[in-house]
């Protein structure tokens, strides 16, 4: 987390400590009103179901991320925003080249997004850590070679 707010310049008082004060700590941050648009891209569905509670009233919830299993949007707090929901995935294989143009070129630096690097060899014995929390991976990159 460190690492994080120094390559992005962040406040520590602006910077959410995950655990089970996570929505204490969005109340605080935003004055008791939560957030007018909440966007999830992780495709996880745990993660899409709690959506709804971080809505403040009225608010919009824009999924990008896909799943092919079912979204739970059973929460009690779903219906109490009286929420917008939408649906996005519009890219299109131009975009992406456009994107690793943009990479290539140097102008998207990716470099603070990859945490954690291992080879095709050793993923197998690394995966398990990687996908523990604790671990802070952000991006973790599979070299083949």
């Amino acid at each position: 987390l460190a690492r994080v707010r120094e390559v992005y310049d962040l406040d520590e008082a602006h910077t959410l400590q995950p655990g089970e004060s996570l929505l204490d700590q969005l109340h605080a941050v935003t004055g008791g009103e939560l957030f007018p648009v909440v966007i999830d891209a992780t495709g996880h569905a745990g993660s899409m179901a709690a959506c709804p509670q971080y809505l403040a009233q009225t608010g919009t919830l824009v999924y990008v991320g896909i799943n092919q299993g079912e979204i739970p949007l059973h929460h009690p707090l779903f219906h109490k925003p009286e929420a917008t929901i939408k649906a996005s995935r519009n890219a299109l294989p131009r975009d992406f080249d456009r994107i690793i143009g943009l990479i290539e070129e140097g102008r998207i630096d990716t470099r603070p997004w990859i945490t954690h690097r291992t080879t095709l060899d050793d993923m197998i014995d690394q995966f398990e850590g990687f996908c523990d929390p604790a671990a802070g991976v952000v991006k973790a990159m599979v070299a083949l070679d």
